[in-house]
C-alpha cells in the first residue's frame, strides 16, 4: 500500500470529523508514569498500544489499548522533526522523500519491530495535539527496558531538535543530543551524506538572529538568517538551495542568487524586495522561537540545504554543550543611562573582534550588530540608543529606538552571541547581572 501525503491528511481529517482523535486519550486506559527523561521527576500520563503503520520518521499510527475501538490514531512524536517523506508505504522500496527521510523512517520501523510493535505513549498534557495528531513521546521496549525513541533518533542524527512549549519535558535533553550529533557529523549533520554537491569545497557559515528588537510580531524583519561564504576565492551559486527553521518553514533561493567569495547575504523573515544581498521570506508572523533557559528550555535553529538535500551549514540555539566563545574575555561593555543614552563596547584583547553574530540585550530591547562591526585591539564602539542606523559609521552605531530604554534607577546590558553565550554584562543602580 502506497499512501501519498494527501491521502494521509484526508484520513486524519476524517477521523477528526468523527470525533475519534479527540475521544481517544480520554477513553483509553491511561495511567501515571515516568516521562523517561533523565533527571526529570515530574510524572507524565502514559498509554500503551500497538503500532499499525509507520508513516515517516516522526509519525506513527497506534491502536491504543482500552480506548473501546479498533481504530488507529495518528501520533506525532514530540521534540524532534525528521526530513520530509513524500510517499508513505509499508514497502520500503516504494517510499520516496527528501534526503535522510527514508533512513529515519527505516530506523523507527526497526525499533518498533524489535519491540514487537508495542509502544508506550507519554504526555505532560493528555490533550496535546499537533494539528490532527496526538502529540506524544514514544518509547519501545528493548531488552526489557522502555527506551525513548526520540532520544535514539536525535542522538543518531536522524532528526532535528524541535522544541514544544506544551510538551517541554524533552526539550533540554533533545537539544543537547542534537548538538552532540552535529559535532560528530552524524546522519543529517554530514554535509556530504547525500553525495557530492555544488561548491562542496566552499565553507559556509549560517547565523540566525531569532529575537527581534521589541515584540517579534511588530518587527518581523527583525528576524533574519545571514549566510557568509568563507571561501576567499570561489563564489557559490545558491539557486535551488533553501533555508528553513526546525519546523517546516522554508525559503528557496531563486536561480540568480549568488554569494561571492568572502561576502554575505541576508534572508529577512518579512516582506521586501529581493536584491543580490537581501532576500525576503514574506512570512506573516515570526519564524523563530525566542531562546529560553531554565526548566522549560526553548529555542530553534536555521539550516542551509543544497539542492540535493545535504545540510551544508547551520546554527542551533541556545547553546547547550561546550558553550564557550572565541571572544570570551575580549570585550567590555558599559552604559550611560542618563542624558544621551548609549552603550560602549571596548576590545581589550590583542586581536581584532568581529561582532557580526553578536547582540546587546536590555530586555525587551535587543540590538544585533551589523556586518561592518569589527573592533581592532583597544578600539571602542559607541551605540547610541536613538538615531538612524543609516547614519552609522565604523565606530558609531545607532540602536534605532525612538526614546530612552534604560531605567535610571537600575538596569543591565548584556553582550551575547546569537547562541546566547554571554561575553560581558554591565549593570547599574538596583539591577544585577
Amino acid at each position: 500500500m502506497i499512501v501519498p501525503r494527501l491521502a494521509l491528511c484526508l484520513i486524519a481529517l476524517a477521523l477528526t470529523a468523527a470525533g475519534v482523535l479527540a475521544a481517544a486519550p480520554d477513553a483509553a486506559e491511561a495511567r501515571t508514569g515516568s516521562c523517561l527523561v533523565p533527571g526529570f521527576t515530574a510524572p507524565c500520563t502514559v498509554w500503551f498500544g500497538k503500532v499499525t503503520f509507520v508513516g515517516d520518521g516522526d509519525t506513527i499510527y497506534v491502536d491504543v489499548n482500552g480506548d473501546g475501538t479498533r481504530k488507529s490514531f495518528s501520533v506525532r512524536m514530540t521534540g524532534f522533526n525528521a526530513t520530509e517523506q513524500y510517499v508513505y508505504t509499508s514497502n520500503r522500496k516504494a517510499r520516496r522523500g527528501e534526503c535522510h527521510s527514508l533512513e529515519a523512517t527505516a530506523r523507527l520501523e526497526n525499533l518498533i519491530k524489535r519491540s514487537r510493535g508495542r509502544v508506550r505513549l507519554a504526555a505532560m498534557d493528555p490533550s496535546s495535539h499537533s494539528r490532527n495528531r496526538m502529540r506524544r513521546s514514544v518509547a519501545v521496549k528493548l531488552r526489557g527496558r522502555w527506551r525513548d525513541v526520540g532520544r535514539i533518533l536525535v542522538a543518531e542524527g536522524h532528526a532535528f531538535w524541535l522544541p514544544n512549549g506544551n510538551e517541554w519535558a524533552w526539550n533540554a535533553d533533545y537539544s543537547t543530543l542534537a548538538e552532540r550529533a552535529a559535532t560528530a557529523r552524524r546522519g543529517i549533520w554530514s554535509p556530504t551524506y547525500c553525495g557530492l554537491g555544488p561548491s562542496d569545497a566552499s565553507p559556509l557559515r549560517v547565523l540566525v538572529n531569532a529575537d527581534a528588537d521589541g515584540a517579534d510580531h511588530d518587527f518581523i524583519n527583525g528576524e533574519w538568517i545571514r549566510i557568509r561564504n568563507l571561501d576567499p576565492v570561489n563564489e557559490v551559486h545558491l539557486g535551488g538551495w533553501w533555508v528553513r527553521d526546525s519546523a517546516l518553514r522554508r525559503f528557496t533561493f531563486p536561480d540568480w542568487a549568488t554569494l561571492p567569495p568572502g561576502e554575505t547575504l541576508t534572508v529577512y523573515a518579512g516582506d521586501g524586495t529581493d536584491t543580490w544581498t537581501e532576500f525576503f521570506w514574506s512570512q506573516k508572523g515570526p519564524v523563530f522561537e525566542n531562546p529560553r533557559f531554565g526548566e522549560k528550555v526553548m529555542g530553534d535553529g536555521a539550516y542551509l540545504f543544497d539542492p540535493q538535500g545535504d545540510v551544508r551549514a547551520w546554527m542551533q540555539y541556545p547553546c547547550r554543550e561546550n558553550c564557550t566563545d572565541q571572544y570570551a574575555g575580549a570585550l567590555e561593555v558599559s552604559a550611560k543611562p542618563k542624558g544621551r543614552e548609549h552603550v560602549t563596547v571596548r576590545n581589550v584583547a590583542a586581536f581584532a573582534v568581529d561582532l557580526d553574530g553578536y547582540r546587546l540585550q536590555s530586555p525587551p530591547y535587543t540590538y544585533a550588530f551589523p556586518r561592518d562591526s569589527v573592533l581592532q585591539p583597544g578600539e571602542e564602539m559607541e551605540i547610541d540608543v536613538l538615531g538612524d542606523p543609516a547614519e552609522d559609521s565604523r565606530l558609531q552605531k545607532h540602536w534605532g529606538e525612538v526614546g530612552p530604554i534604560l531605567n535610571n534607577s537600575g538596569d543591565r546590558v548584556k553582550l551575547t552571541s546569537f547562541r546566547e553565550v554571554v561575553l560581558d554584562c554591565y549593570s547599574f543602580g538596583n539591577a544585577t547581572c
